[in-house]
């Protein structure tokens, strides 16, 4: 059995494989973390064989690790195994490139080779290019749904924090339909706008993959998509790691 444990800044998503298939898939909110929350989480696998751990919190990686250590698990870090693919990028600096982002483009040229453009709906919504020629060209980042909700609340006196949901008219009768349907319209606006510019601009026709934890909300809105799938990071992670050492 094999553990994947992806750290991002709202959310820490643990998945178990055997194989290539999920048993079990759990979400801890990452400011909320601690040694027995891990433990509640981790405490019903045994048998791992095989850990990875892909962060973008260095803070919380810490106290992870420091559970493993006294459970004697070992565990392979993401940023160490990158080599191991050949992973070619035009990011002038590649230290500044997230292990999510990283993970999810060595996955996407595993599955199409190339021309794939991989939407991770998370704290931040980022669109990452994989262009023709296999090479991760870079991306695009823009502000993530729920951290942008929050943001709205907190910085105005009378607006609601909403729920986000898919909403079918655009045009909302109240305060919160108008907020629900700004946030869900205005990200299929902004999301369609952008493929359609990356499809001029790369002069290509780029393959969709959708993921994240919004990611199921918006199945269906866009063209070319090739996969939803809100563990897409998490098999990313389980492919790397089964492919290490084989």
């Amino acid at each position: 059995m094999k553990a994947t444990i992806d750290i991002g800044n709202t959310n820490i998503l643990f998945a178990f494989f055997i194989n290539k298939k999920v048993i079990g898939s759990e979400r801890l909110k990452t400011e909320e973390a601690s040694l027995s929350k891990i433990e509640k989480i981790m405490g019903k696998y045994s048998n791992l064989e095989k850990i990875i751990i892909s962060s973008v919190v260095p803070l919380t990686d810490k106290l992870l690790i420091s559970y493993l250590n006294s459970k004697s698990l070992k565990f392979l870090l993401l940023k160490d195994l990158v080599e191991n693919f050949k992973f070619k990028t035009n990011i002038r600096n590649r230290n500044e490139i997230g292990d999510d982002r990283i993970v999810n483009m060595i996955y996407a040229k595993k599955l199409f080779g190339n021309s794939v453009i991989v939407i991770d709906f998370g704290t931040a919504t980022t669109l990452d290019v994989l262009d023709r020629n296999g090479v991760y060209s870079g991306g695009v980042i823009t502000p993530g749904i729920d951290l942008s909700l929050n943001s709205l609340k907190k910085m105005t006196a009378k607006l609601p924090l909403v729920k986000f949901k898919r909403t079918k008219n655009i045009v909302g009768k109240n305060t919160v339909q108008a907020i629900q349907s700004g946030f869900f319209w205005g990200y299929v606006s902004m999301i369609e706008g952008l493929i359609n510019k990356l499809n001029k601009e790369k002069n290509d026709r780029f393959k969709v993959v959708l993921t994240g934890g919004n990611a199921n909300f918006f199945k269906k809105m866009f063209k070319n998509i090739s996969i939803t799938d809100d563990l897409f990071t998490s098999r990313a992670l389980n492919y790397i790691v089964s492919e290490v050492n084989k």
